[in-house]
């Protein structure tokens, strides 16, 4: 099984659940993991109960950390995303069997200062994390003198060694609408979202699993026609 964390303060709900779907249709075995404080999940896909059972969603599965049956699961799926934004004791072993980080940032200065805070305890409760690799991703991006360099000069004290990237989701109303039917439909429709985030959907996959970018773009265009 390979890992991923994505971590940050900002809501990366739509985009975990989009970049799962993609990578379930192109036949991998994708197993995604609420590990936010508040089981965020459980609201846009349903199934996920107190009991912290695994449910199947839009051709992959999803559970809440701790689930009983995650502790045998390495061998049933190819690959596990993680969304966390705690730092809890029953959570060390994900940090450090993790093959890719990424941290997901907006502009907004609660999600830049609440995520240095974050890695702070982080790194003050297992110091042997700190140098660790991330990739940063910045989600509902506008057009203002808060750029990318900016926000990143609020980071520069933490011992990370952040990736270099250039993925960025624009704000657009469209995905928020698209997200907020998804939410209250329990679906993942994702053919009625930007050509913008698409592309940074795609170029995120290919980046984190070293994909052919044709490769998850062809996986894309099945994801966008295949119904939950």
């Amino acid at each position: 099984m390979i890992r991923w964390i994505f971590t940050g303060t900002a809501d990366k709900r739509d985009l975990l659940l989009y970049i799962c779907k993609v990578m379930a249709s192109s036949g991998r075995r994708v197993l995604l993991v609420d590990a936010t404080e508040a089981g965020k999940y459980r609201y846009c896909i349903g199934g996920i109960t107190e009991s912290l059972d695994i449910t199947e969603f839009n051709g992959f599965d999803v559970a809440r950390a701790g689930a009983p049956a995650l502790v045998d699961a390495d061998e049933n799926y190819d690959f596990c995303l993680y969304d966390v934004n705690l730092v809890a004791n029953t959570n060390e072993w994900i940090w450090n069997c993790a093959e890719r980080i990424v941290w997901v940032s907006s502009y907004d200065r609660y999600e830049i200062v609440h995520s240095f805070d974050f890695f702070s305890k982080l790194f003050t409760t297992w110091p042997h994390l700190q140098r660790m690799q991330v990739l940063p991703v910045f989600t509902r991006t506008m057009d203002s003198y808060v750029t990318e360099p900016y926000v990143m000069s609020f980071m520069e004290p933490l011992p990370i060694d952040w990736m270099i990237t250039d993925i960025r989701i624009p704000w657009d109303e469209n995905n928020a609408v698209v997200q907020v039917e998804n939410d209250h439909a329990q679906t993942l429709r994702m053919h009625r979202i930007t050509r913008t985030y698409k592309r940074a959907i795609t170029q995120l996959i290919s980046q984190l699993a070293g994909w052919e970018f044709k490769t998850v773009r062809k996986a894309f265009r099945i994801a966008e026609r295949r119904r939950a």
